[in-house]
């Protein structure tokens, strides 16, 4: 049952959407990188619909304790408390239980599976099996044009007093990474890659959008791009290893990395 006094209405953040005057002044714009947002946008793993915010809702929940394992969630008063129509909710506890984070015994109602707080530790285990290797088979394959978005979203995200600069560093995050599974040489790694992305938006929900490790983060992401355009492979592989190190060695909670 979605615990009283804990419901949220579903909210449609997105990255292009401004939080203060000052973020009017920034030259970030997803528009501006045409061919890395294709990547980011892709097959639509990365990007949102309703059931996909029920879902992450819902996963947020789960995390942060106040559905613990054995909850049963009743699509019915989820809708009620979320404000939103059955046929999402419906989707989105579909969802879940495909991934294993619900449970549904013999058909029954869905119910918060053991181990399921720990999501996205356990997403950010995977992603240091696959993506310092991703990295290796990407080094020196990223198209011109790929590499032309990205030093200009790197430029447009630089840490500045002058405006609010998270939203455009969060979408670097996004965009390099993401370039790097599009050009691995590996589908199933690409696919494995893109499916942890999609839980990407719910770590930055729980961590107030990473805001403290934003900056150095921002800077592991411009010499992982360096190896990349350089093609030195095995740098690439151990900058990736170390970056997905560090983030894990500085969670923002012992569950949210």
């Amino acid at each position: 049952m979605l615990t009283t006094g804990v419901a949220e209405r579903i909210s449609f953040n997105s990255f292009t959407k401004a939080s203060n005057d000052l973020e009017a002044v920034s030259p970030f714009h997803p528009k501006r990188y045409p061919t890395l947002r294709a990547i980011v946008d892709g097959d639509d793993s990365t990007s949102q619909t309703l059931t996909d915010k029920v879902s992450d809702t819902l996963l947020k929940q789960i995390i942060r304790g106040e559905l613990p394992v054995g909850s049963q969630l009743k699509s019915t008063q989820i809708a009620q408390q979320l404000g939103v129509s059955r046929t999402p909710v419906t989707r989105a506890l579909a969802k879940l239980t495909v991934d294993g984070i619900l449970t549904q015994p013999n058909s029954h109602q869905a119910i918060v599976a053991q181990g399921a707080a720990d999501w996205l530790v356990q997403i950010h285990e995977l992603r240091e099996l696959l993506e310092p290797e991703a990295a290796y088979r990407a080094a020196g394959q990223l198209p011109a044009e790929v590499i032309e978005d990205l030093r200009a979203l790197a430029q447009d995200s630089q840490p500045t007093p002058k405006y609010d600069w998270s939203q455009a560093a969060q979408y670097l995050d996004f965009g390099l990474h993401l370039a790097i599974a599009e050009y691995c040489g590996n589908l199933p790694m690409r696919v494995s890659i893109r499916r942890c992305w999609s839980y990407k938006r719910v770590s930055y929900d729980l961590s107030e959008g990473c805001r403290s490790e934003l900056e150095t983060e921002y800077q592991q992401h411009i010499e992982i791009l360096r190896a990349m355009v350089e093609g030195d492979a095995a740098r690439a592989r151990e900058l990736v290893r170390l970056h997905l190190t560090a983030a894990s060695e500085g969670r923002f909670t012992s569950q949210v990395i």
